[in-house]
Parts: C-alpha cells; sequence; structure tokens
C-alpha cells in the first residue's frame, strides 16, 4: 500500500513538472509572437510505464511512472522555409535591378519640355531661323546657344548613367561587406549549435537565427543552403562554399569601379580564388545593371552624341563663312563626353551655299535634320532623334517588364510568408488554450499529490495507532 501511494505521488509529481514545462514553453511562444524570425516550440509529453517485459525485481505487476518531457521541438518545415527564401532571393534581384534603372530615366526627362528630344527640336528650329536671316548675328548666337544645350544635355545625361554606375557598385560593395559579416555569423552559430545538441542544450532560438542569417544570405547574394547531421548548416553561391560548418570564406568584389572602364574590367565577385555568377539576389540585380543595362544605355546616349556630331558637321562643313572659310566644323568630340560646340560668334556661321554670297542654305539643310528621313538619310542609319526614341522606349518597356515581376513576386513572397506563418507562426488564440489546457494539468496533477499525501497520511496514522 504504502509502495502504491508513493508511486502515485511521484506520478503526480512528473505530471507537475511536465505541465509546468508545457506552460513555460506556451508562455515563450506568446511572448514572442510578434520577434520576426521566431518559431513556435512545442513540447513533446511521453507516459512512462512499465517496460516491456516481466524481470526478476518488476515480475508480472505494472507500474505506472507518469510522463516525461521527451523534448522541446522547434515548429518549422524546412522546405517552406528554403521556398520563402528562395522567392525573397529573387525578390531582391528584381528591386535591386528596377531601383537602379528608374533613377536613370529620370535622368532622360522624357516625354516633357525638358528632354533632350525637346532641346534638339529647338536646336533644328534655331538653324531654320537662322536661314530666315543669314546675317542676323543674334540669331546665329541662338544657334551657338542651343547647340551648347544639347551637348550639356548629352553630358549630363552621360554622367548622370555613370553616377547610377557607381551607386550600384557602391551597393554591391556594401553587399560584399554584409555577405561576409552574415557568413562569420552563421560559422559561429553552426559551432554553437553543434555543441549545443551534443550536450543536450536547448537550440531552438539559435536554430532561428540561423534561419534568419540564412535568409538574408539568399537575398544579398542568391546563396543555397544545407544542413549536415550535427546541426551545421553549409551555404554556397553559385556552387563555390561560402560556409562550411565552424568556417567561413570570404567573398571579394574586383574589377572596374568606373563605367567607363567596366566593358574592359567587368566588376566580378569571387570566393577565394573562384569567381561566382550570383544567379538571383540583390547581387545579382545589381550586376545585371553593371555588366549590361547600364553601359548599353551609355553606348546609346554616346551613339546619339556621335550621330548629331557627323549629321551637323557632314552639311555644316560643305558651307561657306563670311570670311569666306569652308570645311568648317561645328561640333567637336566624339561621344556623349566630349561634344562641344566650336564655333563662339554668331555672325561667322557657314551658312551659305557659295563663298561671297548671302544665303541660308546650308542652314536650312540643317535645320530639316529634325526629320527622321533627311536625318537617317545623312548618317546612312536611324537619325539621332531616332536613336533617342529607340532608347527612351526601350527602357521604358524594361522598366516596366521588371515591374510587372515585381507584382508578380510581391505576390509569391507574400504567400510563402502565409505558408510559414501557418507552419511556424505563433497562433495567439491557440496559445492561450494550451496556456489553460496546462493550468489545469498542473491544478489536476497538484490534486493528485494532495489525495496522495492525504493517503499516506491516513495510512501511517492508522499504523501508528494500531
Amino acid at each position: 500500500m504504502s509502495g502504491s501511494g508513493f508511486s502515485t505521488l511521484n506520478t503526480a509529481v512528473s505530471g507537475l513538472a511536465a505541465a509546468q514545462r508545457a506552460m513555460d514553453a506556451t508562455s515563450q511562444n506568446i511572448v514572442n509572437s510578434n520577434t520576426a524570425g521566431y518559431s513556435r516550440q512545442r513540447v513533446e509529453l511521453n507516459s512512462v510505464g512499465t517496460p516491456p517485459g516481466a524481470t526478476l525485481h518488476t515480475g508480472n505487476s505494472t507500474t505506472l511512472d507518469g510522463v516525461q518531457i521527451t523534448s522541446v521541438t522547434r515548429v518549422k518545415d524546412a522546405f517552406i522555409e528554403a521556398t520563402r527564401a528562395a522567392a525573397g532571393g529573387r525578390q531582391a534581384t528584381l528591386d535591386a535591378q528596377t531601383s537602379i534603372l528608374t533613377g536613370a530615366q529620370t535622368l532622360l526627362s522624357e516625354p516633357g519640355s525638358t528632354g533632350l528630344q525637346s532641346t534638339l527640336d529647338s536646336f533644328y528650329s534655331s538653324w531654320q531661323d537662322l536661314s530666315n536671316t543669314p546675317t542676323d548675328p543674334a540669331a546665329g548666337s541662338v544657334v551657338i546657344e542651343r547647340g551648347t544645350a544639347v551637348a550639356e544635355q548629352l553630358k549630363s545625361v552621360s554622367d548622370g548613367i555613370a553616377a547610377q554606375w557607381t551607386t550600384a557598385n557602391n551597393n554591391l560593395t556594401s553587399v560584399v561587406a554584409q555577405t561576409n559579416q552574415a557568413a562569420s555569423d552563421l560559422a559561429n552559430l553552426n559551432d554553437a549549435i553543434m555543441n549545443g545538441q551534443a550536450s543536450g542544450a536547448p537550440v531552438n532560438e539559435l536554430l532561428d537565427k540561423r534561419d534568419t542569417i540564412v535568409r538574408n544570405l539568399v537575398a544579398l547574394v542568391g546563396a543555397t543552403s544545407s544542413v549536415d547531421t550535427r546541426g551545421r548548416t553549409s551555404v554556397s553561391v553559385g556552387g563555390i562554399n561560402l560556409v562550411s560548418g565552424d568556417k567561413a570564406n570570404t567573398m571579394t568584389l574586383s574589377g572596374s569601379n568606373d563605367i567607363s572602364t567596366a566593358s574592359a574590367t567587368s566588376p566580378s565577385l569571387s570566393i577565394g580564388s573562384f569567381t561566382v555568377t550570383p544567379d538571383s539576389g540583390t547581387a545579382a540585380g545589381l550586376l545585371a545593371t553593371m555588366h549590361t543595362d547600364l553601359p548599353t544605355m551609355s553606348a546609346k546616349v554616346d551613339a546619339v552624341a556621335a550621330g548629331i556630331i557627323t549629321t551637323v558637321n557632314g552639311l555644316y562643313a560643305t558651307g561657306y563663312a563670311s570670311d569666306g572659310s569652308t570645311g568648317n566644323t561645328f561640333f567637336t568630340g566624339t561621344n556623349a563626353q566630349t561634344i562641344a560646340v566650336v564655333p563662339t560668334d554668331g555672325s561667322s556661321l557657314a551658312v551659305a551655299s557659295a563663298a561671297n554670297t548671302v544665303d541660308g542654305s546650308v542652314a536650312l539643310s540643317i535645320g530639316d535634320l529634325s526629320d527622321d528621313t533627311t536625318s537617317a538619310a545623312a548618317l546612312g542609319s536611324p537619325g539621332p532623334s531616332a536613336q533617342w526614341r529607340d532608347l527612351t522606349s526601350s527602357l521604358g518597356v524594361q522598366i516596366q517588364s521588371l515591374q510587372t515581376a515585381q507584382t508578380v513576386q510581391t505576390s509569391v513572397v507574400a504567400a510563402a510568408d502565409d505558408a510559414v506563418t501557418s507552419d511556424s507562426g505563433v497562433n495567439l488564440d491557440e496559445e492561450m488554450t494550451n496556456m489553460m489546457l496546462y493550468q489545469r494539468s498542473y491544478e489536476a496533477s497538484a490534486k493528485c499529490i494532495t489525495t496522495a499525501d492525504d493517503m499516506l497520511n491516513t495510512l501511517i496514522n492508522n499504523t501508528l495507532t494500531a
């Protein structure tokens, strides 16, 4: 009888301990319901009874030893988490590329009265006005002024594109620094998780931090990850290990830091001696703008400048100035960075068709370059205005496509976030229900202890009295 009483007492005590630990875990869930990256925890309980098979000590009797806590598990589906991380990586690519190109698009100011197209139209119009009054110095000065405006605007756009490229390069430098810090943090966490699991210490919070770091690395450089049997996470970029166990390799950025030399030494990322090419993440979006988008845009602006220089100079060289000179040059330079107006005196422009004559036929011919057909015939390819419109429209289409992809990917990320929340997020209603359940269990176990104590007290007193 006394053995049975003490057994009941021990069983009830195990219930108290289990209920208390379960309430602790529930409280942890509740207070971290708004903590980013937190995964809810669940106490795993297991009943304890007679081991299978009778022995000399147990005989055929049954002992009930209550309940034991087998583990406190972290509710987390690895596949759902990996899906969310990958979706975030693709979103980061689109965000980085769209941000840089949208900034570049504002430089064009098209359509609008301050764009290059409007400035070009005013430039060609001033030549047509000069053709009507070829000896008017004021009209000639307007031509020079508007030609200078064209040159300055082309250089301004070219400088702006170069500045966007530099911004992308600076952002990529920051991404590399953040990646190396995250890799170092992950390597340290791997060591702590391995040691914790080996010693039986709780590591759930460390695992949450690990997943947050991995998700960040995916967003930065499109990393992929895997977990070994010792709980350590390995991370690679482009097939090259960035983190392996408690060791972190260093990512470096090399190549040009200026758009003018980017074609010769394109920026690239390396881990150790291996060049890596991220297929997603912020780094992938930045590299796309630096390798292709901005250099292509800059080359098109240079082509517009070269077209203006070629067509205007080709006609201007056939004209005669008031001093009888011919073969003159209106623009100097070869691209958007070097284009400049040569004449400085509005009264000495070479606009006559022959020496010692007063007419503005050459000026009229230059003014007619505003027509796409005329400028195409003079250049032997689409004229500057057509090239400029192609640049602005193609950039607009690309940005619109990226923004559409952004919208779609935002929905994908939102769905992935919902899946993560549904899987591992904290539901306060559920946790409050659990708290009440464990509280009742605790109270019931306490009642069992009180009852067992009364039984033992009665037994002992009666035995002493007898």
